[in-house]
């Protein structure tokens, strides 16, 4: 079997004896793919070896970086058993433990050879410490930690940690969608459009830079464990997607305040495989759910499977308006809307002018969101109007 290879990501990986390792740049560029490869192909070689595979929180773990060494290891016909319950991966003499980090208990007492950080983004300082206290395990190597990720704000603990603070045992590489040769070319002609759309945008996916984020749209969010048990009603946004991820939030309404308690991000679903999820996803089965209306023969066929799916109400700037008016409470375990949510910006003209338009660039999350609070809303004021006309 011909395994093919990201060359420069390889080549640094294999090169690097540093104790950590920073894989970082634009999207598209293959970085968790390549990190996925180098650990099954390289230190699952090794013999004794113990491995952590973390991300935040374990529903964004299981959906990425679990089923894909699960997948890589059948592409490769490489034996393995597998633990479903713990979530632990055994191959010859070494074991690889899927944890998240939502629970830092989780790993209390651990000890590993590797820790690979997906999305380290997502995580805080105080995460990264406690695993570089776990990379301590005894063997004939020496231990390393990964972590990839695409950049975002200077805000972000990474830009402050590994490129404001010098350290004498790290590396680092940055790639971009240009290092990639197997990259669909309709993904990168979406990413140097991006050009045309933001400057600021264009800079962190396709470039791969760290930026100053300027217009972004959305303050008014906590992130916050704290969720209630019970809810007055409970809706749901979806933004249809394929090469696109699909997104469906889940929102809950209590006493006025909004939560955004869970959500669906995937790419590549059917309609019919859409429907299967939503069947397994949606709770109570008789929510709302407010849809894209610019898919009007998708949204059809979800009603005719039973759910209440309704068209969504178009106008963007006033659904950012009205959202903007409301304190959002974002459960942690929502890594995909935080990490759009964070980033969601207007766009900015040549002249660095902000205009009434959002960019429409990893909005997917944003936009599911948008419509179902404000349309929600938007039905909510009719059935007021149309109660008001009856009485008179």
């Amino acid at each position: 079997m011909e395994i093919e290879f990201i060359g420069k990501i390889r080549r640094w990986l294999k090169k690097s004896k540093s104790r950590v390792n920073v894989l970082y740049g634009g999207a598209g560029s293959g970085k968790s793919y390549a990190m996925a490869q180098f650990l099954i192909l390289y230190k699952l070689a090794e013999r004794n070896k113990t491995i952590l595979v973390t991300r935040k929180t374990n529903p964004a773990l299981k959906i990425s970086a679990y089923q894909l060494i699960l997948s890589l290891l059948n592409e490769y016909r490489i034996p393995f058993s597998q633990n479903k319950a713990d979530q632990i991966v055994e191959v010859g003499t070494n074991r690889i433990f899927f944890k998240s980090m939502d629970d830092p208990e989780k790993i209390k007492s651990a000890e590993f050879n590797y820790i690979w950080m997906e999305e380290a983004t997502e995580f805080t300082v105080d995460d990264y410490r406690q695993l570089r206290l776990r990379l301590r395990r005894h063997t004939d190597t020496r231990n390393q930690m990964f972590l990839t990720f695409n950049p975002i704000s200077k805000n972000n603990w990474v830009y402050k940690e590994f490129f404001e603070t010098k350290h004498t045992d790290v590396s680092i590489l940055k790639t971009t969608y240009k290092d990639n040769p197997f990259l669909d070319p309709e993904y990168i002609k979406t990413l140097e459009n991006l050009i045309n759309e933001d400057k600021s945008y264009y800079q962190v996916y396709a470039l791969g830079e760290f930026v100053s984020l300027k217009g972004t749209i959305y303050s008014n969010y906590e992130i916050t464990s704290e969720i209630p048990d019970h809810f007055d009603e409970v809706i749901y946004g979806l933004d249809f997607g394929y090469n696109n991820p699909t997104a469906l939030i889940k929102i809950g309404f209590l006493d006025e305040r909004i939560y955004i308690l869970e959500e669906m991000y995937d790419r590549g679903l059917t309609n019919a495989d859409l429907i299967d999820q939503l069947r397994r996803i949606v709770n109570p089965p008789n929510a709302s759910i407010y849809a894209d209306a610019a898919e009007p023969a998708r949204i059809e066929e979800i009603k005719r499977a039973g759910f209440n799916i309704y068209p969504a109400a178009k106008n963007v700037k006033d659904g950012i308006d009205y959202v903007k008016r409301k304190m959002l409470h974002i459960s942690p375990e929502c890594v995909n809307t935080i990490k759009e949510i964070e980033s969601y910006k207007w766009k900015q003209d040549k002249n660095g002018n902000v205009l009434d338009e959002p960019v429409k660039f990893m909005d997917h999350a944003m936009d599911a969101m948008r419509y179902a609070i404000y349309t929600h809303a938007k039905q909510g004021e009719r059935m007021i109007e149309t109660a008001n006309i009856d009485i008179f």
